[in-house]
This record gives C-alpha cells, structure tokens and sequence, in this order.
C-alpha cells in the first residue's frame, strides 16, 4: 500500500519557532499571578522546578526524535516501543490535552480582550476568540507552509514585549514585594506542587515540535536541536518575566484581573506600556492556539494511520495536503469544550481558566511519562545507540518525576475526577475498536 506523504516544508526556524511559539502562549501571560495566589514569592521555585522537569523531558523528546522521526511525535515513540495498547492510551491522552488546549486558549484570548473591551459580555469576547481559533483553523487547512510562517510571526511579536517587560522592569523591582513568601494558611510543600501543576500549562509544548516531523526538512537533526534550544530559551524568559511581575508591585492587587501581566506593566511602563503587553499577549496566545490546532490534527492523522483511531483521521486534503477531516472534528470538540462553561455556570459547577488549564497538564504528563519510558525501550532496541542523551538517568529521572507530579493532582479532585472519567473513555473506545476490528 502507498503510504500516505505529508510536504516537507518547516525549516529549522520554522521548527525553533513552532517550539517556542506553542510554550509562550497565554501561560505566562495569566500565571505568574495564578500561581503565586497559591505559593506567593515561593511560586518562582515552581517555575524552576517545572524548567528543569521539561529540560529533562526535552532531552528524552529530542532523544526519541532522532530514533523515530515519524509524525505523531509522543504517541509515535509510545507505539513504537509498547505496542498498540500503550500507544493508544497515549494518544489518546496526547490528543486530549491538546485539543483542550484550544477550548483553553480560546478562553485566554477571551480574558486579553477584556483590557481593549471592557464593556463585552464574556460570551461576546469568548464569541470573538473562538472565531480567531476558526480563522486559524482555516489557515492550517491551506497548508503548513502558511501556518509555520504565521507562527514565526507571531513568535517574533511575542517576545518583544516580554523582553522589553522584564528588561525595564529589572530596575523597578522592591524585594519588599515578596514579603510574605508564602500566603496566610498555606504550607510549604503542598502549595509549591500546586503552583507547579499550574505553570506547567504554560512550559508544556516543546513535544510539538515532535508532532509534524514529517513534514519537517532534515527532521532527525533539525528536531532534536530545536527542542532543546526552544526548552532552555523559554526557561530563562519564564523566569525574568515571572520574578519580575512578583517584585514591581504587590502580585495581590492583581489577582481578579484576567490580563494580569498588561495591568502590571502599566504600574512601572504607563499606559502605553499595558497597550503593548496585551497586544503582545493577544499575539502571544495567537500563536500557541496557531501551534496546537496545527499539531492536535498530526496526532490523530498518526494514530488513525496506524488503525487506532477512524480511517477518515487519515486523510490528505488532495490539493492541501493537510489532515482536513482530523482538522474538522477536532474544531467541533474544542468549541463545544469552549462554550461548556457557560453551560456547566448554570448546575453550579464552574470549570475556569486554571481547571481547563490543569485538566491540560493532567493528559500531557501522560504521554510525557510513557515517552521517557520509551526512550529506555528505543535505546535498548538500538542496542545502546545514544544521539542526544548521554546517560540513561535522564528519562528515568523524567519518568520518576512524572509520576510525582501526577500525585499532585489528589488535591486537584475536580479536575482529576473529569481526566479519569475521560481516560477511562479511551480504555472503553480501545476495547470496543479491538473488538469490532475483529468481527
């Protein structure tokens, strides 16, 4: 049988700026306060703790890449090294996480406009960004070409205005603003774990350069590269920026904002200076929304390819070259997801930016748990052959810190009550596809 071809057409820029366009998306520009509401100035030891767990998944990532440059980017590695069983729970988590992170995405470019739209509803303003995941969606339908030189646009336009954030703001910086280091009633440990699961929405994303390798040039050495150098280039900029939103003003006055990082700016920069940190957040989470409806439709194509998931997943648009049908169900699932709140506001039951976000990093640190173990299993069937990582610590170390993490989520019982329910769907839609294939 012909096996279905994608265009190589991402260069290693391209890929540099998918990475880092996907990472910098609304995370930093929302949760250097969300978190701290949870940790206070002891928030920053969650933003390393985070950097270092995702340098090291980097590494197995980048590792996996080199080994297997297949689209599908964690699922493929997972499949490959475990079999369909593994490969599908991890796809399907993968899959999940990520098109929840459109609904999620969506809601933050909702919450941005709220600082040039005061006077919009929150349906209006939601309205008008789920357009904008329309108008993306329609963009990626055309081809990865446009998309990828959208996205090294909007990445560019990003990080000027993080940079120019944390630069100036350097010098206006009163170490009396971390006082308190924990909030009233908080205890040390479990307040920092928290504040973990919650950045970690905004490091998640290095893997997404992982998903279209296929259509990447030279992927087995221009993959790995970008990873690493996306991982450690967002590290340093999440710490400037985040230590500096915590020490210009007191992060308490900025809790009930929904554009926290812009009102901040505007403390030490004037006016014009939260005009250009919203319109760098807008841009900001353009492009990680661009990024992830990008990648979602990837995952789904791999998995549908190798008969996990329906044969239409699969499909090329003749002309485009895209996965057009995976494009159009997974646009269908995010805004259902994006408007369910308001639904949900109705019983009682409130399901905001951080527990849309959280119910996020719960699918991805599944498939970032399975990756580190394939590495183990993909080293062992190159007979010990190692292109990125030099010790086999490194996704042990990955997969021991993923479990940790996962434990978390005890006091997350809402959000860890909808993420099993959703995983335990998987396990039942696995079950009854084994069983029909055979029929």
């Amino acid at each position: 049988m012909r096996r279905i071809r994608f265009f190589r057409s991402l260069s290693f820029f391209d890929s540099l700026m998918l990475g880092i366009g996907f990472i910098i998306g609304s995370g930093i520009m929302i949760m250097p306060i969300i978190a701290a509401k949870e940790a206070g100035a002891f928030s920053l030891v969650a933003w390393v703790i985070a950097g270092v767990y995702c340098i090291l998944t980097g590494f197995c990532f980048a590792e996996c890449a080199a080994k297997l440059p297949r689209a599908g980017g964690l699922y493929s590695y997972a499949h490959a090294a475990f079999g369909d069983f593994v490969g599908f729970m991890t796809g399907w988590a993968f899959w999940f996480g990520y098109w929840i992170t459109i609904a999620t995405e969506q809601w933050a470019v909702a919450w941005y406009l709220k600082f040039f739209l005061p006077q919009l509803s929150d349906f209006f303003r939601i309205v008008i960004a789920a357009a904008s995941g329309l108008f993306l969606t329609a963009l990626n339908f055309r081809g990865v070409k446009a998309s990828g030189e959208v996205e090294d646009t909007f990445t560019v336009g990003k990080l000027l205005p993080l940079i120019l954030f944390a630069a100036v703001g350097l010098f206006f910086i009163n170490f009396q603003n971390y006082y308190p280091l924990l909030p009233a009633g908080k205890e040390l440990l479990p307040a920092i774990g928290s504040a973990t699961i919650l950045v970690l929405w905004a490091y998640q994303g290095a893997e997404i350069i992982t998903v279209p390798e296929e259509e990447i040039k030279n992927a087995k050495r221009t993959v790995p590269k970008a990873i690493i150098i996306s991982v450690v280039t967002v590290m340093a900029v999440y710490l400037l920026v985040s230590g500096v939103a915590l020490g210009v003003a007191r992060w308490e006055k900025f809790t009930n904002s929904e554009s926290p990082l812009a009102d901040i700016a505007e403390t030490f920069l004037g006016k014009a200076g939260g005009i250009i940190l919203a319109v760098g957040g807008l841009i900001s989470i353009f492009g990680a929304l661009n990024a992830v409806i990008l990648a979602s439709a990837r995952i789904s194509f791999a998995m549908s390819r190798d008969k996990l998931f329906p044969k239409s997943f699969s499909r090329l648009h003749p002309k485009f070259r895209t996965p057009h049908v995976a494009l159009i169900v997974q646009t269908i699932l995010a805004m259902s997801l994006t408007f369910l709140p308001f639904l949900l506001i109705n019983y009682g039951i409130v399901l905001d930016f951080a527990g849309l976000a959280s119910l996020v990093v719960f699918f991805t640190i599944i498939p970032y748990l399975f990756s580190s173990l394939a590495v183990l299993k993909l080293i062992k069937k190159a007979k010990g052959e190692l292109h990125i990582i030099e010790s086999r610590l490194i996704p042990v170390l990955s997969g021991i810190a993923s479990l940790l993490l996962l434990v978390f989520f005890y006091n997350e019982k809402f959000v860890l009550l909808i993420g099993l329910a959703l995983f335990s769907f998987g396990l039942v839609a696995y079950l009854l596809r084994k069983k029909f294939a055979k029929m």
